[in-house]
């Protein structure tokens, strides 16, 4: 007899005794028809027909139709190969306490995606995450772990190499990264990652994933100064309400000094955007003045100390061009510069050597009261 035949045989001999079961009240009776469920269903070789199936899972609608805790922990336990537990008494289980659907959510084989994806939308970040632990997991369950916006849940999806992303939950994960370094890692290591998505991530991570990113995806010199423009863009535009903050600031500032990214490229960037403040903090990392200096020469008429930091920093003319006027956008009113101003600061930049302004800026760092008592006459003493 083959074996599909014998299964037949077996089912049809045990039917009468299951439905018997099935129609007695006692718990008893009820146990025994777990058992004999267990039985049937953890046996390799059962292959139901239609009809079988129905019979079957009208047995099962009876038996989960008792709520005895006696009962339901005897199936748990009938069950304990989680991942042939059949459909509809996965999808009972797979809504109690976490507890008990833990490893029907994690190993079963018979929840189809729109029951998982079912489950995620419904229950508790607990059996979200169970399921973000399967083995396999096919792109729509993995975009509905990842629209949850749980970091932990996405983090555990990141992570599992068995799961399968689409490119909207690569999108997600990458853009979730910036501000979450437990994703960073295993996002950036993704099989299905992107060029794109990585060289958006590219100045979010540390130096040795963005090693890993240039190697991996031949990003070029182009693309990180691109990146980095973006990077600096969507970080102001996070901190657009603290732009006064000097702590805040201060705090931009040092994730842009961790990326070594501090250069006077990014300065006319972040005075378009008018964070004047992160502009002075910046200006004092780069020249290794005090703050309170900074703020001195930034404010001052004429613009003659803020020539001697572009000069001795490396600036072009239009790059000092470029600062001045833009700096002083801090200032209220609508005509902020008076072109007798910039003439003033354009002759000062023309008058002042690259060597002269090192040597005064080296003066500075020495005496930081100098510029207080000489800024009326620095260019006269140059």
């Amino acid at each position: 007899m083959w074996p599909r035949e014998e299964t037949m045989s077996k089912l049809q001999h045990t039917l009468p005794a299951m439905f018997a079961l099935a129609h007695e009240r006692s718990e008893g009776a009820r146990i025994e028809l777990a058992g004999m469920l267990a039985d049937l269903f953890l046996n390799e070789e059962t292959q139901l027909s239609l009809r079988e199936e129905e019979l079957v899972n009208e047995l099962i609608e009876q038996l989960l139709q008792n709520r005895s805790p006696a009962v339901r922990a005897q199936l748990v336990k009938k069950f304990a190969n989680a991942a042939r537990m059949p459909r509809k008494m996965a999808m009972s289980f797979a809504y109690e306490d976490i507890e008990v659907a833990r490893p029907i959510l994690v190993t079963s084989q018979t929840l189809t995606d729109d029951d998982l994806i079912t489950i995620i939308g419904m229950q508790s970040r607990d059996h979200a995450e169970a399921i973000a632990q399967r083995a396999s997991i096919n792109e729509a369950v993995a975009d509905a772990l990842v629209t949850t916006g749980d970091i932990r849940i996405m983090q555990i999806v990141a992570e599992n190499m068995g799961a399968i992303l689409s490119r909207k939950a690569i999108n997600i994960l990458s853009t979730s990264a910036r501000f979450t370094a437990e994703l960073r890692s295993p996002v950036m290591r993704r099989p299905e990652m992107t060029t794109e998505a990585a060289v958006d991530l590219y100045w979010w991570v540390s130096l040795d994933l963005r090693r890993y990113a240039l190697k991996r995806f031949g990003i070029n010199a182009g693309q990180v100064d691109e990146a980095l423009a973006k990077t600096i863009e969507t970080l102001l535009n996070y901190h657009k309400h603290d732009k006064d903050n000097d702590e805040t600031m201060m705090q931009v500032a040092d994730w842009i000094t961790e990326r070594q990214a501090m250069t006077t490229r990014i300065l006319p960037q972040v005075l378009r955007m008018e964070h004047y403040r992160l502009f002075n903090v910046l200006l004092s990392r780069l020249s290794s003045l005090p703050l309170a200096m900074i703020d001195t020469i930034v404010a001052e008429m004429g613009g003659r100390g803020l020539a001697v930091l572009c000069r001795s920093l490396g600036l072009d003319k239009a790059g000092f061009v470029s600062l001045f006027l833009l700096s002083r956008g801090s200032r209220p009113g609508e005509q902020v510069v008076h072109p007798r101003e910039l003439s003033y600061a354009l002759a000062a930049f023309d008058r002042m050597s690259v060597t002269l302004a090192q040597d005064l800026l080296r003066t500075w760092k020495k005496d930081p009261t100098y510029i207080l008592r000489k800024q009326d006459d620095i260019m006269l003493e140059a």
